[in-house]
């Protein structure tokens, strides 16, 4: 890891998220500023003295031995948003974190966020048990890692057989909650991800869950509330999507329940689309010719390749130099993917050099 050790142990020791936006803006000296640490320096910041006594009380009292075991240990990766790592969706948001702790791959496929209420009712179960498995096929499933109605979307998507990923608000050396190891371990395994933007041994607070909550509504093209109460963490999502831009839809309920008035209010105020079905979701992103109808189109792609190319179609036409930019693919490879997936019928060109999905 290098250089980037050295900007976990500025994390650490106290520099938040937006302190290190603003320090490296222009560069990536982690181990000098680390190494050469002062009041002054500090000062230069508009960091108030309390603070900056206790990030230098606490950088000389740091183990680094202990933090570098725990990265390895769960085989983190630190991506900052220099990478080509750093998810697209995620630059666009106004409080974009500079760093990521990240266990698994993050890719660029496209992504949904899948949010509810943590004491989840047998109604919000079959909710995600009807809706998940096919919009998983599309969408990367990004949830909070939370009881409930996150940990439902994560286990439903995995037992599908495809990618999730959870954004926890704890470190990335915490599970939280604590039943949720295994899970978390079985999203790696599964091609997906665990990311936490908060510094190493960072345990849960109820001041980390709406920051959390920003990063999953960030990752996503759009949000799916599942089941809400009228004061939740998940509408503090709904309108952290609506805040950005983004597409956001709920699942009606029960009018005599309290966990559906979240929802039901959203649909009423025309915040959100209403959803009955995986199809509600899908005609949003031209996905519907595939799964409605009687006529069903099976799309069978011959790698991994073909299919990240038309996941990014399904959200937006775009041209060979464009998907290159998005899947991190030589504009040689896209081109020869798309002539076979012309040829199967699966895309089309259009006027401006671009492709879309036929």
């Amino acid at each position: 890891m290098g250089n980037k050790l050295f900007l976990v142990f500025l994390h650490y020791i106290g520099l938040s998220q937006k302190k290190l936006r603003v320090i490296f803006k222009d560069q990536e000296n982690y181990e000098e500023v680390f190494d050469n640490l002062s009041y002054n320096f500090l000062k230069n910041y508009q960091i108030k003295e309390d603070a900056i006594n206790n990030i230098l009380e606490r950088k000389n009292k740091i183990n680094i031995e202990l933090i570098k075991t725990k990265l390895k240990k769960r085989d983190v990766k630190v991506v900052t948003i220099n990478d080509k790592e750093y998810p697209d969706n995620l630059k666009q948001i106004p409080n974009f974190p500079y760093l990521l702790y990240v266990r698994g791959k993050i890719d660029n496929s496209p992504k949904i966020a899948v949010v509810g209420a943590r004491n989840i009712t047998s109604y919000g179960k079959n909710i995600i048990q009807k809706i998940i498995p096919e919009l998983s096929k599309y969408f990367c499933i990004v949830s909070g890692g939370a009881a409930g109605c996150d940990t439902q979307s994560h286990v439903c998507a995995l037992n599908s057989g495809n990618k999730t990923i959870a954004v926890i608000g704890t470190g990335i050396d915490n599970d939280y909650p604590n039943g949720n190891k295994l899970l978390y371990d079985k999203i790696v395994e599964s091609g997906g991800a665990i990311i936490s933007i908060f510094p190493i041994g960072e345990v849960g607070n109820p001041y980390n869950f709406p920051v959390r909550n920003e990063i999953v509504a960030g990752l996503g093209v759009g949000t799916l509330i599942v089941e809400a109460k009228l004061k939740s963490g998940s509408l503090i999502t709904a309108n952290l999507s609506l805040d950005l831009g983004r597409d956001l839809f709920a699942v009606p309920g029960d009018i005599f329940k309290l966990n559906s008035e979240g929802c039901n209010n959203l649909i009423k105020t025309g915040q959100a689309k209403m959803v009955v079905n995986t199809e509600d979701i899908l005609e949003e992103y031209n996905c519907n010719t595939l799964s409605m109808g009687s006529e069903k189109i099976n799309v069978q792609f011959d790698d991994e390749i073909e299919k990240s190319i038309y996941n990014y179609l399904l959200l937006e036409s775009l041209s060979i130099d464009e998907l290159s930019k998005k899947s991190n693919i030589d504009t040689k490879t896209i081109s020869f993917k798309l002539s076979f997936m012309e040829i199967k019928g699966y895309v089309r060109k259009i006027s401006g050099g671009k492709y879309e999905v036929s």
